[in-house]
C-alpha cells in the first residue's frame, strides 16, 4: 500500500510538471490563482505611448492622506493607512482634469503596469460603440448570429441572443461560475483557444431575462468585432481609441495564446493607472477627447439611459448594469456614479455631478468592506 501511494504521488508530480501552459489544464495547474502580474504570463498585443501625451494638471492635496474614510461597519481609518494596508498599488483622485491625489504603494510606482481584469469589459463597451458608429454593427439590438451564424450549429437558441444581451449580462450562454478545473470561470480566463471554447457552449437560459455575470459574453463580442472590422479587437482598439487619447505610457492587451491570437476582451488590458483614468475623462466628456468624438455621444447617452430591467439583484435596487458598466442611481433615472470593476479590486469610478474620477488598482482588496462607500467619502471630501 505504501509503494502504491508513493506511485500515485509520483504520477501526480509527473502530471503537474508535464502540463504545458499551451493547454488549458496545464495553465490551470501551473498558474491557478490569478494575480495582477498575469500580463507577464499571456502573450499580448502591444500599444505605443503617444508622441503627444495628454497630462492632467497637478494640484496635490496632501491633507487627503488623513481623510477619515469608512473601511467597515462603524469603523474608519485615515485614507493613506487604509489604502496601504489593503494591498493598493495605485490610488488617484482627479477633479476637473486636475490630479488632487496620486499615490503608488506596495512596491508600485507611476510607471508600473496594472492589469485591468474586468474593467476591460467596460472598455470593450466603448469599442462596440465605435463599431456601431462606423456602421460595422447595425445596433445594440441586432441578433448576434447575423455576424456569427456558425453559433447556430452549436445551439439553435443562439438565434434569440442579441448584442444587448451580451452587453447587459443576460445572454443565457452557459457559465458555471466556480474556480474548479471544469468551471467556466477559469476556462474563460485561461483557455488558450477562446474561439473554440465559445463554439462548445450551449444557451442554457432564456436570453434577455435574468442578469448572470458571464465572462464569455465579452469574448463573443470580441469575435463579432473581429468579424465585422476584419482585424483583431486589440488592433481595432489601438487604431480608433488608444491612438486618439494621448496615452502617457505604452500598454498592451493580453491574447489567449500565440497560436490563437484572440484578444482577451474579458480581462486583459494592461496599462498604467494614470492612463486608465483617461477612460474616465472620456466618459465624463460623453465620448469627446480634445474636441473630437472618439465614441459618439449617442452611444454614451444610451449607456447611461437605463431602467429597472437593468437592476442588479442583491444590491439594494441602487446598482444597475448596462453595456458592461456598473451604474449607481437612487431613483433609476439620474446616474450618480459610472464605474468599472475588476477582480482583486481594480476600480474606475466616475462621478458625473462633481466631475471626479477615482482609480484604484491593487494586488487584493482586503480590509475595506465597501470600496464604493470609500470612494463616495473621498468624492464628498473634494467637493
Amino acid at each position: 500500500m505504501k509503494n502504491f501511494r508513493g506511485l500515485l504521488i509520483a504520477i501526480g508530480v509527473m502530471f503537474i510538471f508535464s502540463c504545458s501552459t499551451s493547454t488549458y489544464s496545464g495553465r490551470w495547474v501551473r498558474w491557478n490563482a490569478s494575480g495582477i502580474d498575469d500580463y507577464q504570463k499571456f502573450p499580448n498585443y502591444p500599444f505605443r505611448a503617444s508622441s503627444e501625451p495628454y497630462h492632467f494638471v497637478q494640484a496635490y492635496d496632501e491633507n487627503l492622506d488623513q481623510l477619515m474614510i469608512p473601511i467597515g461597519k462603524n469603523k474608519k481609518e485615515a485614507l493613506l493607512g487604509a489604502i496601504t494596508a489593503s494591498e493598493t498599488t495605485a490610488f488617484l483622485v482627479i477633479k476637473n482634469d486636475t490630479i488632487l491625489y496620486e499615490k503608488y504603494l506596495n512596491g508600485y510606482t507611476r510607471d508600473s503596469i496594472n492589469t485591468s481584469f474586468s474593467v476591460a469589459k467596460s472598455i470593450t463597451s466603448l469599442l462596440v460603440g465605435v463599431a456601431i458608429d462606423q456602421g460595422f454593427i447595425q445596433s445594440r439590438e441586432v441578433e448576434i448570429v447575423r455576424y456569427l451564424p456558425e453559433l447556430l450549429d452549436v445551439d439553435s437558441k443562439y438565434k434569440e441572443v442579441r448584442l444587448s444581451h451580451l452587453l447587459d449580462m443576460k445572454s443565457g450562454i452557459q457559465f458555471k461560475d466556480h474556480d474548479l478545473i471544469w468551471g467556466d470561470k477559469p476556462k474563460a480566463y485561461y483557455h488558450p483557444r477562446l474561439r473554440e471554447r465559445i463554439m462548445e457552449l450551449p444557451v442554457t437560459d432564456e436570453p434577455g431575462l435574468e442578469f448572470k455575470y458571464n465572462s464569455y459574453n465579452p469574448i463573443v463580442v470580441g469575435m463579432i468585432i473581429e468579424q465585422v472590422a476584419g482585424m483583431m479587437p486589440a488592433a481595432y482598439f489601438e487604431k480608433h481609441i488608444w491612438d486618439q487619447m494621448g496615452m502617457e505610457y505604452a500598454g498592451s492587451w493580453s491574447l489567449d495564446s500565440e497560436e490563437s491570437q484572440m484578444t482577451k476582451m474579458e480581462s486583459g488590458l494592461n496599462l498604467r493607472a494614470i492612463d486608465f483614468a483617461k477612460f474616465g475623462r472620456l466618459m465624463l466628456n460623453k465620448g469627446r477627447w480634445e474636441g473630437k468624438f472618439i465614441v459618439s455621444e449617442e452611444w454614451i447617452e444610451k449607456t447611461l439611459s437605463f431602467d429597472k430591467s437593468h437592476i442588479v439583484p442583491d444590491y439594494g435596487g441602487e446598482i444597475f448594469y448596462k453595456n458592461y458598466w456598473w451604474l449607481y442611481s437612487t431613483d433609476a433615472e439620474h446616474v450618480d456614479i459610472i464605474s468599472g470593476w475588476g477582480h482583486l479590486g481594480q476600480y474606475l469610478y466616475i462621478f458625473p455631478d462633481t466631475q471626479v474620477i477615482i482609480v484604484r488598482m491593487g494586488k487584493d482588496n482586503d480590509g475595506v468592506r465597501s470600496w464604493g462607500a470609500l470612494f463616495k467619502a473621498v468624492n464628498e471630501a473634494v467637493n
